[in-house]
């Protein structure tokens, strides 16, 4: 029950922005296709913040975005729901790999983001990140791995925005 407090607060962040962006979608339905990420340059964070030059057809934001929510999709996994709204996407998958082996992977995927860890909470057989761009940034999300409810496999939640 523990873990799940320290997710309330970076869920209440991202439900208050959600709410409170004016226009729904992006437009914008990601890769979505279940492809294995590719070898693409990692992605840098610092044009989250609203500044740089806008000529690349206004969204290098959201771009950033996409490419963090790609690095930070588990293997092995099934995106078994999605929402995306103005400068964030939550998203809920279920993987066949083992808590062990996920909790390997977080730890090494979410700083390769270009993101660190705030802090990791262990409870309940889970595990849960809390990350951001820097300390005091509009930038960053959560990520919970947790036995699936179904009895088998890992679900896992991966919350990534900008609050600006």
């Amino acid at each position: 029950m523990r873990w799940s407090r320290a997710l309330v607060a970076p869920f209440l962040i991202v439900v208050a922005v959600a709410c409170s962006s004016p226009g729904g979608s992006t437009g914008r339905d990601g890769a979505g296709d279940g492809s294995e990420p590719t070898d693409a340059p990692e992605p840098t964070v610092a044009s989250t913040d609203g500044g740089g030059g806008g000529g690349e057809g206004g969204g290098s934001g959201s771009a950033d975005l996409d490419a963090i929510y790609e690095q930070l999709t588990p293997p092995n996994s099934t995106e078994t729901t999605k929402t995306a709204a103005d400068n964030i996407i939550f998203a809920v998958f279920e993987s066949t790999d083992s808590i062990d082996s996920l909790k390997g992977f977080y730890d090494d995927a979410i700083p390769a983001t270009g993101l660190q860890i705030f802090s990791t909470t262990e409870a309940q057989g889970g595990f849960s990140w809390t990350i951001a761009e820097s300390e005091g940034s509009t930038f960053g999300g959560a990520v919970s791995i947790y036995p699936s409810g179904t009895g088998s496999g890992t679900a896992v939640s991966v919350t990534i925005g900008n609050s600006e």
